[in-house]
């Protein structure tokens, strides 16, 4: 943790700090106002009365006439009432009780230098000893202030107290609630590479944890999955390059080890150049499926007549078609938006495929069909039913049903991965079933009345140029490549 970046412990406690404060402070300063406000009327109470008091006095004074007696009763008033104070004035304004006054009192009326009081004036009555005179009479408010000064220094002791504990109580019970978070960041950090099959804990049903939990324990299943298919990759590619490879390079040696007749050269390039044709073949076709794999989505997009791209397809594989004595035919039509070389590469890997695994004599079906919006684009063979493990593997990269095939007989096991990406970068998808006595395998394309309805994945290029195909020829060897 750095002050920078604080851990959640810190920022909620602080968060919590600052509302006890707020909360603290604003109770505060009402008790605060709420005790002067009491105070204040308090005074003004006792301020009324002292004048009534006062007038009570001049009203026995105007009726005696005596007014010594008047000055002594207010001497008397105010000892033993400190911060109280008296004053008289005449009808000019003079003093005719108080600090200026020549009346002999021993204790002096005014309030002391700088303090603060609560003062009231009213008119004489006009019975009185002094008709036009005024009364003015004031309480100095020094010890309410003192009183509200020391109330104000507790609330504040209160507050800081309040506050502080608030800070502690929480960062204490915050750290206790993120215990298990902590304990989780810990168990994701042991989980290595060598250690991928361990997955976080799961928190009892209803805690606010679970759902987070889960989300990534399936995160991790993905990540294993993407790694396992990485490792598998891996592997594959290094043996799929390894036998041509090692063809290559035994060839090389056997005739470099003793003179040879320039056909025979020109018979030992020929095979060489076919090899690296193949394996150019294999670079190119995964460099398409990684671009795939990215999201690249398909450019070029046009109203395709589906119809034509299947005919150019049994064309082309008609070499095929006669060795394996198999027969193709087209059934139905529509329109598509897509990529022509694209469409063309997937219905020529999709026959390839049904021929290979076709019986002399059979005729395989390439079958156009809408599909709400859609265009169902696939090829139809006879055979036995496509095992269910095989179907649900049957378009990843380098996947064979057949093990035991050769790479002349098989491939390299690209052809129906090529598919899958051509799908995913039309906005489409694959798929597999079970067709009467047929399989049935094929992608689905945005029809050409509508667009597709599969956004494009953000930030990334759009491509569309399909992996080279192989020129037709009589023989099994350049299907390896599709």
């Amino acid at each position: 943790m750095t002050w920078r970046h604080p851990s959640i412990t810190a920022r909620l406690t602080a968060g919590l700090g600052v509302v006890a404060l707020v909360v603290f402070s604003t109770a505060g300063w009402l008790l605060q106002r709420a005790l002067e406000s009491e105070l204040v009327d308090a005074d003004r109470m006792k301020l009324a009365g002292k004048v009534s008091v006062v007038l009570h006095f001049i009203d026995e004074a105007n009726r005696s006439g005596d007014r010594a007696a008047l000055f002594h009763h207010l001497d008397d008033l105010r000892i033993g009432h400190d911060g109280l104070h008296v004053w008289l004035f005449d009808e000019a304004g003079a003093a005719i009780y108080g600090a200026s006054s020549a009346n002999g009192t021993t204790v002096p009326p005014r309030p002391a230098h700088g303090a603060r009081a609560d003062v009231t004036e009213t008119a004489l009555p006009s019975a009185s000893l002094w008709p036009a005179g005024r009364l003015r009479v004031a309480i100095e408010s020094g010890p309410r202030d003192e009183l509200l000064r020391s109330h104000l220094a507790t609330l504040v002791l209160i507050c800081a107290l309040g506050v502080g504990s608030t800070v502690l109580l929480s960062w204490v019970a915050i750290g206790r609630c993120l215990r298990p978070v902590s304990q989780l960041s810990a168990e994701a950090s042991d989980i290595t590479p060598s250690s991928m099959g361990r997955r976080l804990t799961v928190p009892p049903e209803g805690a606010e944890l679970t759902g987070l939990v889960r989300a990534f324990n399936q995160a991790l299943d993905r990540l294993e999955d993407a790694y396992a298919q990485l490792q598998a990759f891996n592997a594959n590619v290094a043996h799929e390059l390894r036998t041509p490879l090692a063809s290559l390079v035994t060839g090389t040696q056997v005739t470099l080890s003793s003179p040879r007749s320039r056909e025979d050269l020109r018979e030992v390039l020929m095979s060489n150049l076919e090899e690296l044709q193949l394996l150019n073949a294999l670079v190119n076709d995964m460099l398409f499926l990684s671009r795939a794999d990215r999201g690249d989505r398909a450019e070029g997009l046009e109203d395709v007549a589906l119809g034509s791209e299947a005919d150019k397809a049994i064309r082309y594989c008609d070499a095929l078609l006669q060795e394996a004595g198999v027969a193709a035919e087209r059934s139905g039509d529509a329109t598509a938006v897509c990529n022509p070389p694209l469409v063309l590469r997937a219905l020529v890997n999709l026959l390839t495929n049904a021929i290979r695994h076709s019986r002399a004599g059979d005729t395989i079906q390439v079958l156009i069909e809408p599909d709400h919006g859609l265009v169902a684009l696939s090829v139809l063979n006879p055979g036995i039913e496509i095992p269910a493990p095989v179907r649900a593997q049957m378009f990843d990269r380098f996947y064979r049903a057949d093990s035991s095939r050769s790479r002349g007989q098989a491939g390299h096991g690209l052809g129906l991965a090529i598919v899958a990406a051509v799908a995913r970068m039309h906005g489409g998808t694959v798929f597999v079933e079970r067709f009467g006595q047929a399989n049935r395998v094929g992608l689905t394309l945005p029809a050409g009345d509508t667009p597709s309805s599969v956004d494009p994945v953000e930030g990334v290029a759009v491509v569309g140029t399909a992996p080279a195909m192989p020129p037709p020829n009589s023989t099994a060897r350049p299907a390896r490549s599709l």
